[in-house]
């Protein structure tokens, strides 16, 4: 067969159509791609965003996902929002907005120098000098009546000469000093002004050992310009702790005292100490340090004592100190020869007043005192320690020996 001549055209036409063919093609495919996704979307979910996402998962679908990711995730964040509005938690809120700072100014004599003649050649004359200055202290305390009083310590407020108390918004307010007692270690002020929030009072008596316990105060002092009190958390370590005044460095006597492990700071004191229901039932008062910080042993004055010192204080203006009727002696060596008293551990009765306590205790001159409130006295300023600081009111169990017997007698402190 004879191959035919190539026309001019024939390649050039042949390319054309073959070209115009493949987008036919190309055209027809597309459209059937774009009416199936139009009837994917027709049929899909009639809300949401339907552009396809990566992966061909839609965009709906992911959205979709997170929404109900995060619905699963409210409910555990709800639980846990619950668990951190603890009981202390709320204490705290309860509580705090009648805690304040006390600023106490006071005048502290200081030595100096004065210079009478100065010159650049000769050196001056300094003569020793001492003269007073006004030092601020800081310390803390809690309203405890809608009337404007507020407890602290009086280590915090003796001898000052002007008292501020800085509420937790921040406003100050000048105090009046009602009343104080340096033997307890407390003092009562007084806002002169109503409406206060004030912090309700517990039972000291009802704190149990290993109890949830917050100590709230400002332990910065005049450090920062934030009147905002300050929390730290322990629990009630001990219960009825006694110290007397060489045993904590002070005038003070110091009984049944809690002891916490809950942080307690200089300017801490006279701030309150209280439960998990929001109760105060002590006042924030020392510590035990060898580093001047703390370190987990702090006691403060149980709420029951300082609702009848405080109660004493607002009332007459001064502590209502107790009478016994009772006078007693050592047990010397010469007194024990001379009475035939084998043991000379205690103090002997030598004086019981008609009508007095003593008395009615049924208390007699001879009996000898071995023990008071569980507490063994070896001499009478062991008697005198654990007498000394009663209220009127309080009951005193005494351990004595009369003529060789032992028996347990109960006193009752009354007013003079």
């Amino acid at each position: 067969m004879e191959r035919l001549p190539d026309s001019p055209r024939g390649p050039g036409l042949i390319r054309h159509q073959g070209a115009t063919s493949y987008f036919l093609v190309g055209l027809a495919g597309s459209l059937a791609g774009m009416l199936l996704m139009w009837t994917l979307w027709k049929d899909g979910p009639e809300s949401g965003d339907k552009t396809p996402g990566p992966g061909g998962i839609s965009a709906f679908t992911v959205a979709t996902s997170q929404g109900s990711d995060a619905l699963q995730r409210e409910p555990t964040n709800n639980k846990i929002a619950q668990s951190r509005r603890t009981a202390i938690v709320a204490a705290v809120e309860r509580v705090s907005p009648a805690v304040v700072s006390i600023v106490a100014t006071q005048l502290v004599q200081q030595s100096g120098y004065t210079t009478f003649f100065d010159d650049p050649f000769f050196g001056g004359l300094a003569i020793p000098r001492s003269f007073l200055r006004e030092m601020p202290s800081t310390g803390s305390g809690v309203v405890v009546s809608a009337d404007g009083h507020i407890v602290t310590n009086a280590h915090v407020v003796e001898n000052a000469r002007r008292i501020r108390a800085v509420l937790t918004d921040g406003r100050t307010e000048e105090c009046r000093l009602v009343g104080i007692d340096p033997l307890a270690d407390l003092a009562v002020l007084r806002i002169e002004r109503s409406g206060f929030t004030y912090a309700p009072l517990g039972r000291s008596s009802e704190a149990m050992v290993g109890e949830w316990v917050i100590a709230i105060g400002n332990p910065l002092g005049l450090a920062i310009e934030d009147a905002r009190p300050a929390v730290t958390v322990g629990v009630v370590s001990a219960t009825g702790r006694n110290f007397s005044r060489e045993e904590s460095d002070s005038p003070a006597i110091y009984r049944d005292m809690i002891q916490t492990d809950a942080s307690i700071n200089p300017g801490n004191s006279g701030g309150p100490l209280i439960n998990a229901l929001g109760e105060v039932i002590g006042i924030n008062t020392f510590i035990l340090s060898e580093s001047g910080g703390s370190d987990g042993i702090g006691f403060a004055i149980p709420i029951d004592r300082v609702k009848r010192i405080t109660d004493d204080l607002i009332t007459h203006g001064k502590p209502r100190r107790g009478w016994t009727g009772l006078e007693v002696m050592d047990i010397t060596a010469f007194v024990a020869e001379e009475f035939g008293i084998e043991d000379d551990q205690g103090v002997l009765v030598s004086r019981v007043v008609k009508d007095s306590p003593a008395a009615r205790a049924g208390i007699r001159i001879m009996d000898i005192i071995r023990e008071i409130d569980g507490n063994t006295i070896a001499d009478s300023n062991d008697a005198q320690e654990a007498l000394f600081g009663r209220l009127v009111g309080d009951r005193v169990s005494l351990g004595i020996e009369r003529n060789g017997r032992r028996m347990s007698l109960t006193l009752q402190i009354a007013e003079r």
